[in-house]
């Protein structure tokens, strides 16, 4: 493990090192949770949408056909099918928690491997307001 200086400076133990700093390494977690969360508004917003009575673009109009036509394309948009906004928001969360978990294992990895790096996350993790609880692998 390679921990940078008090410039931000990492210091070289051999070739492929590199600073891994616990403080913005504990980060990704939140960071994870706070796009999860905000995918998972958008989405709702998007099926609120979807679910929407009237769209005011002439739909109940029997002489308009365009504004049926329309509001369906909308809806199917918004909708749970391959290819929809929900679907979309479904594969970014399925990458995002991919991607948090990839994280932790490493993470946990990390942490059974070097002692005095599990302290600074914990302590960074502390300072954060949030505790990721390790479990050995």
């Amino acid at each position: 493990m390679v921990y940078p200086d008090e410039a931000g400076e990492a210091g070289h133990s051999g070739s492929g090192a590199v600073a891994v700093r616990p403080a913005e390494f504990a980060r990704i977690d939140d960071a994870c949770a706070e796009f999860l969360r905000v995918i998972a508004r958008i989405r709702a917003l998007a099926v609120e949408i979807g679910d929407q009575e009237h769209w005011g673009l002439g739909e109940r109009q029997v002489r308009l056909i365009s504004g049926g036509t329309l509001v369906a394309r909308l809806r199917s948009v918004a909708a749970a099918n391959e290819n929809s906004v929900t679907a979309v928001l479904d594969a970014h969360s399925q990458i995002v928690g991919d991607i948090r978990q990839s994280f932790r294992v490493a993470r946990d990895l990390m942490v059974v491997a070097d002692e005095e790096w599990a302290g600074r996350l914990r302590s960074s993790e502390t300072s954060a307001g949030q505790h990721i609880s390790s479990v050995p692998v």
